[in-house]
């Protein structure tokens, strides 16, 4: 039973990889430990950007003043968030790259989609490196 316990633990503090890697380290369903991974890695980057939004709100002036800084490259900011969000989340993590684009103003109808879209192709990646798939193509 504490498995399920240091599970839950290891997928919210490591997120995907170390959550799938021990998951199925253990023995459980793949199935499983995917679904159950990406989900608790999909809540996780809802509720920090649930807290960076209501910091926003509670400090009035810390909103303004990042609007100011990044005025002058909103556009660009804008053009490239999705490519910057892909490689973020391998690079960095999802949690981190909610933040980080909900500080510098990306648009929420391009934010969301993708940075859930890249979390899942993390957990796709954490799952093959977990399994072995990727071992099996490398050998080709």
């Amino acid at each position: 039973m504490y498995q399920i316990y240091l599970y839950i633990l290891i997928s919210i503090v490591f997120e995907s990889g170390g959550g799938m890697l021990y998951g199925v380290a253990v023995g459980f369903d793949p199935l499983f430990v995917f679904a159950v991974t990406l989900t608790i890695n999909i809540v996780t980057v809802l509720a920090s950007i649930f807290l960076i939004d209501r910091l926003l709100e509670w400090k009035k002036g810390l909103r303004s003043w990042l609007d100011k800084r990044t005025a002058r490259g909103q556009r660009l900011i804008n053009k490239y968030c999705l490519i910057g969000i892909i490689i973020g989340v391998f690079a960095l993590s999802p949690i981190q790259v909610a933040v980080i684009s909900r500080l510098i103003g990306v648009r929420s109808n391009k934010f969301y989609p993708t940075l859930i879209g890249g979390t899942a192709l993390s957990a796709v990646a954490s799952m093959g490196i977990a399994l072995g798939i990727f071992k099996l193509i490398l050998r080709w």
